[in-house]
């Protein structure tokens, strides 16, 4: 009977738990206040991105010049048994020191520690962990630091990264089993601040969860992003290079996840990103393609797009893809399916400049959210159909405020080409426009 009781009471608090929300603690800027010479000064924070696929992780960060660096990881909590990495030095126009490392023939479901070496001395030791055979994913956007109000205050630096944490926290609280954090874009609100990328990469929350980011049009003009993330396939043979990055693709359990560069308008490359990643991974289930302009924002303006509209869609088709995410409006919505596929719009994370959707929808709008809170959306990735589940952060706590699913699309066994003429332009031109990027960074 004692028994029976215990477990009753278990299993009420379990359900009190879900039912009534994850109310893990919110971050403030008077935390960040305390802990803000630490973060400002830590020109070797760290970050993680995905690899080419689920055996592989990588890692960047930034040191002084000339610094040697190292890199250990293990699977043991004290790195009693661990492995050391070639890290890649690189000099970088900032005369700083970029280092890079990847990890290779790592398990599923299975914890890694970690530490790198720099400035003289081993940093701390954190942990990852890599996903099971289903992915679940954290998508954000426009995170924005600095874009609340003056971006050189510190007040306002404050404001954004406590948000931006909470949201972080937020999400691996609620769903312990995010593996990925997928970022639209506008990480920072000036794209030459290494401040504001050292804030990006302070939550402790990232010191496990690797990130994907985009090219927004705050950074695609200097190369703090490039140089801050260690991001897989990089995608060099454009005819317009943003100096901020470039497109890459990658593959995650059964999802292909391509991120193209929408501040470069010509369609050329964005079909030529498309179609190498299609042939380097032509069997999965599941096509994700992330940009930082939305092609069917709620706001229904076209103001930064009308172009895109009318180039990507075709190709989005063409390639099978089955969702896009995207950001830059500030304003969350979910599409129904558009010639089947489903066009995410993933609001403000950090509530820098969070805004509203309008009241009234465009039509091939499902759902919006009509209040001004950061937003964050969580994507599983299942056999039949993609779970979406978008909540706002409310009062330092998650609210769901909209859930759909998206099925995949039916695709030719055949895999898409680029027309040949389309081919042989885009390849001609992309040696030139590789010259003239060059000249710049």
């Amino acid at each position: 009977m004692r028994t029976c009781k215990i477990a009753m009471c278990m299993a009420l608090a379990f359900a009190c738990f879900f039912c009534c929300g994850i109310s893990s603690a919110a971050s403030t800027a008077a935390d960040w206040e305390q802990n803000w010479d630490a973060a400002v000064a830590d020109e070797s924070v760290i970050s993680i991105s995905p690899g080419t696929d689920g055996t592989q992780m990588r890692f960047a960060w930034l040191t002084a010049a000339g610094d040697t660096c190292a890199f250990r990881f293990g699977t043991s909590a004290d790195l009693s048994e661990m492995e050391e990495v070639v890290v890649a030095h690189t000099w970088t126009i900032t005369g700083q020191t970029r280092c890079s490392a990847v990890v290779n023939d790592l398990q599923p479901e299975t914890t890694y520690y970690y530490t790198c070496f720099s400035h003289g001395v081993w940093g701390e030791i954190y942990s990852f962990r890599t996903a099971g055979s289903k992915l679940t994913a954290l998508f954000v956007t426009d995170s924005q630091l600095g874009r609340s109000g003056n971006w050189r205050s510190k007040d306002v630096l404050l404001h954004d990264v406590a948000g931006w944490d909470t949201t972080l926290s937020q999400a691996v609280a609620r769903y312990p089993d995010i593996s990925l954090c997928l970022s639209a874009g506008d990480q920072t609100e000036k794209g030459f601040s290494e401040l504001q990328y050292r804030l990006l990469l302070a939550p402790q929350t990232l010191r496990g969860l690797p990130m994907a980011t985009t090219i927004g049009n705050h950074e695609f003009y200097f190369p703090y992003l490039n140089l801050h993330f260690a991001l897989p396939n990089r995608f060099g043979a454009s005819v317009i290079h943003s100096l901020g990055d470039e497109p890459y693709y990658f593959r995650q359990q059964d999802v292909l996840f391509v991120v193209l560069d929408t501040n470069n308008l010509l369609s050329w490359d964005h079909e030529a990103v498309l179609e190498k990643a299609v042939r380097t991974y032509p069997d999965t289930k599941w096509r994700v393609v992330m940009m930082h302009h939305s092609l069917y924002s709620c706001e229904d303006t076209q103001a930064d797009g009308p172009y895109l509209r009318k180039t990507l869609p075709p190709l989005l088709q063409k390639y099978g893809v089955d969702l896009v995410l995207s950001g830059h409006t500030h304003r969350y919505s979910r599409s129904y399916p558009i010639e089947g596929i489903t066009y995410l719009e993933g609001g403000c994370c950090s509530g820098c400049n969070s805004k509203a959707s309008p009241d009234a929808l465009p039509g091939y709008t499902a759902a919006g959210y009509a209040q001004k809170n950061p937003v964050y959306c969580v994507l599983q990735f299942g056999e039949q159909e993609i779970s979406v589940c978008s909540y706002a952060v409310e009062n330092g706590e998650s609210v769901c405020i909209d859930r759909g699913t998206v099925t995949a699309q039916t695709r030719d066994e055949n895999t898409p080409q680029m027309a040949l003429w389309a081919r042989i332009f885009q390849r001609a031109l992309s040696g030139f426009g590789r010259v003239v990027s060059l000249l710049f960074v």
